[in-house]
């Protein structure tokens, strides 16, 4: 449960003076580290289901866990989504139990998906046949309602 504190991600290795690798949560009043942290600079983080994810400039994040460009937090542990993506997530959000990335891979999951992805908690599913080019932003947009006639 992320319990309404602020996390960071970025180049860094130290957050508040203590050994913090790319990733760290601010409670308030002091930084802590995330387990032993990310091996490559956080790109990026998104919430769902009060777990923490992570996209990254790719291998590994956490002790000997490789988890391939994404990773979840879920407060005490690193967990990998599936086999991960070929390259860098640069873009994430969340709605309704599934996570979407965007960024640079064309794989997630082993499977073709150029760019953008679904995660649904088991597996990654293409978004239609993707996009052409790197993504570095997704922004799932509030449903309007439209206003009834009397």
């Amino acid at each position: 449960n992320l319990n309404g504190n602020l996390y960071a991600g970025g180049y860094f290795t130290q957050a508040g003076g203590n050994s913090a690798n790319y990733v760290a949560r601010w409670d308030g009043s002091v930084w802590f580290a995330l387990g032993s942290g990310a091996n490559n600079p956080a790109v990026v983080l998104s919430s769902l289901n009060g777990d923490l994810y992570v996209g990254e400039y790719c291998t590994q994040t956490g002790e000997d866990n490789p988890t391939n460009c994404i990773a979840r937090w879920d407060g005490s542990a690193w967990s990998a989504l599936g086999s991960g993506t070929n390259d860098v997530v640069g873009a994430l959000a969340s709605l309704n139990g599934n996570l979407y990335a965007g960024g640079l891979f064309t794989k997630a999951g082993g499977n073709l998906v150029n760019r953008v992805a679904r995660w649904d908690g088991s597996t990654w599913s293409a978004l239609g046949s993707g996009v052409n080019d790197d993504v570095y932003s997704l922004l799932i947009a509030p449903r309007l309602e439209m206003p009834s006639t009397p």
